[in-house]
């Protein structure tokens, strides 16, 4: 008899923690899945004009915006252009940029390469980043990830979107 009764009871109590784990498991992390998804205002701050003799154009931008899961954000990005360059075209160029996003829990530090094209609504910039764990700092220290970004010069908003891991997550 008491095994009759211990096997139903045994059976409760492995679904209550199945369940449990998949609840925990649907959860997921406090980062949105290690997703990272941003999008910022920029304005530019300071410009070297450089393409009359070097090719090239520099520029910092600030900005304000939202990192998703980590709330309000401001940004600074340093930017070189070579324009001696036209990889989609006439009015084409090459961005190399590290764009720093701060937030309450820290500073993200990503590393971005970009094509500049011309398009009928003006230049549009589409890049690849990767998150600089070194660099970063508070909850963002040793993170990992990359991802895709793009900024509308006409309208000055960037957007970027990927995976981002932080190591708090390991």
């Amino acid at each position: 008899m008491k095994n009759a009764v211990r096997l139903p009871l045994l059976a409760i109590v492995l679904v209550a923690l199945v369940g449990g784990f998949a609840l925990h498991a649907a959860a997921g992390p406090p980062n949105h899945a290690n997703r990272l998804e941003a999008s910022f205002t920029e304005s530019p701050a300071s410009i070297t004009n450089r393409i009359a003799d070097l090719g090239v154009f520099q520029i910092i931008n600030t900005g304000t915006g939202t990192l998703e899961g980590f709330g309000p954000a401001t940004m600074v990005l340093g930017v070189t252009q070579d324009r001696s360059v036209q990889p989609c075209g006439p009015g084409s160029w090459t961005n190399a940029a590290i764009r720093r996003i701060t937030v309450a829990a820290g500073t993200l530090v990503i590393r971005e390469l970009a094509y500049v094209c011309q398009t009928a609504s003006g230049p549009v910039a589409t890049s690849t980043w990767t998150v600089d764990g070194a660099s970063s700092t508070g909850a963002f220290a040793d993170a990992r990830g990359s991802g895709e970004g793009s900024v509308d010069l006409t309208t000055r908003t960037a957007t970027l979107s990927g995976k981002l891991k932080l190591a708090a997550d390991e």
